[in-house]
């Protein structure tokens, strides 16, 4: 059965006219926006994270999940039978709680809503851009492009792998191909972050500590 969140709604480009790191750092800003804060504020975040996604990512969006489908099971049994309170079943002496399941329903619905982050990241910047943004906010200074042990390389090859299939999703497969898949990464470059970007990160930065201490 096709999944209605097949292909994501197309766009005139896939860069985005903003600097990348700037665009990588506003988005950190809004990941602690929902972190920490009031009840109100966090059913705000919750929306507004989900609803982004699925408007603007949903093919990112669904690939993600799918991929969560086993941490989420792991959440709903961990906080279904080992948060105290009234059993679902009243006649069992063991078993899933309510408490539990409302817990599990919040806690699914949080990694639910961090999962359309990172849809709407991917969405925002191809995976290239996305690892000499990161270089950039890590070595603000350094004008190298990121060496073969740097963080943004190595977190490169994760998010690869999360957001499109391996070669081989078999680790045995992967043994036996001796190095023979292609491999070859490559790292758009990052300039350095100009006036407009600094305004930017500065104006993020208050509307975060308005958002999170007002």
């Amino acid at each position: 059965m096709p999944s209605p969140f097949a292909v994501d709604p197309p766009v005139i480009s896939r860069r985005p006219s903003m600097h990348g790191a700037t665009l990588l750092a506003l988005w950190l800003m809004w990941l602690l926006a929902g972190q920490g804060v009031t009840a109100w504020r966090d059913d705000v975040w919750l929306a507004l994270s989900l609803g982004g996604a699925l408007l603007a990512a949903p093919a990112h969006l669904w690939r993600l999940l799918r991929r969560l489908r086993w941490l989420f099971g792991a959440v709903l049994i961990t906080f279904a039978f080992g948060t105290p309170g009234r059993l679902l079943v009243p006649d069992l002496l063991a078993g899933p709680t309510v408490e539990g399941l409302i817990a599990a329903l919040h806690a699914a619905i949080r990694l639910a809503a961090m999962a359309a982050c990172v849809a709407l990241l991917f969405r925002l910047l191809p995976l290239r851009a996305l690892a000499g943004a990161l270089h950039r906010l890590l070595h603000p200074s350094d004008a190298a492009p990121p060496g073969p042990g740097s963080l943004a390389l190595r977190l490169l090859l994760v998010l690869r792998d999360l957001e499109h299939t391996p070669a081989f999703a078999d680790w045995r497969d992967w043994l036996a191909s001796d190095g023979k898949a292609d491999d070859t990464i490559t790292v758009d470059v990052c300039p350095a972050l100009g006036r407009a970007d600094l305004l930017a990160l500065a104006a993020g930065a208050g509307a975060l500590a308005v958002w999170s201490f007002a």
